[in-house]
């Protein structure tokens, strides 16, 4: 059972990855383009609308970061400040664009 679970999660992440860009252009994918300021409006992954800096399931090497903290749904595998199934109310808002 163990097997098959490590193994699904393997899988999840290389479709995550292959799926969130990091040098993809906005406007056609709908995440951030590398070199965006952290907490600015252009630090938006559209596909999972969340930071795109913040973005677990675009970048699998923000996990460890959001377990240390405590900041991590196991049953959905995201960060629980992210989960909106264990959080039906929350509300992740982009920031306004500067002015």
């Amino acid at each position: 059972m163990r097997k098959g679970f490590v193994l699904s999660i393997v899988i999840a992440g290389l479709f995550g990855l292959s799926a969130c860009g990091d040098d993809a252009p906005a406007s056609s994918t709908g995440h951030a383009t590398a070199g965006v300021t952290p907490g600015s409006h252009e630090d938006w992954c559209g596909e999972h609308e969340v930071p795109e800096s913040m973005c677990t399931r675009c970048n699998a090497s923000l996990v460890a970061a959001f377990q240390a903290t405590g900041d991590w749904c196991n049953e959905h595998g995201l960060p629980e400040s992210q989960c909106r199934l264990c959080n039906p109310g929350l509300r992740i808002e982009r920031p306004a664009k500067a002015q």
